[in-house]
């Protein structure tokens, strides 16, 4: 029905070492992202602005798939919500 998505935290695959267990690996389809910069205390607020405002009102593109992936940097070692991380939208020409 469209409701649900899967839900992908990301880091870089290196496919010399071994995924730990409990871990998964996924291949997603070559395609076209919105990301959207963002730090950890702006997160929420900014996933919300994606679903709710820009999202609804992009006319020139649409979801492309049924996940979205977030990007984290390594943490700012002074304050972990200044840390910078990105939402990765797939979408594809409306």
């Amino acid at each position: 029905d469209g409701s649900n998505f899967d839900y992908l935290i990301a880091d870089n695959y290196l496919p010399w070492k071994d995924i730990p267990d409990g871990y998964e690996t996924r291949t997603l389809p070559a395609g076209t992202w919105a990301v959207f910069p963002c730090k950890m205390k702006n997160l929420q607020d900014t996933n919300t602005k994606m679903w709710k405002e820009w999202l609804p009102n992009c006319k020139d593109y649409k979801l492309g798939g049924n996940y979205n992936i977030e990007m984290y940097a390594p943490p700012c070692k002074e304050d972990i919500l200044e840390s910078y991380c990105e939402i990765w939208l797939p979408i594809e020409k409306a």
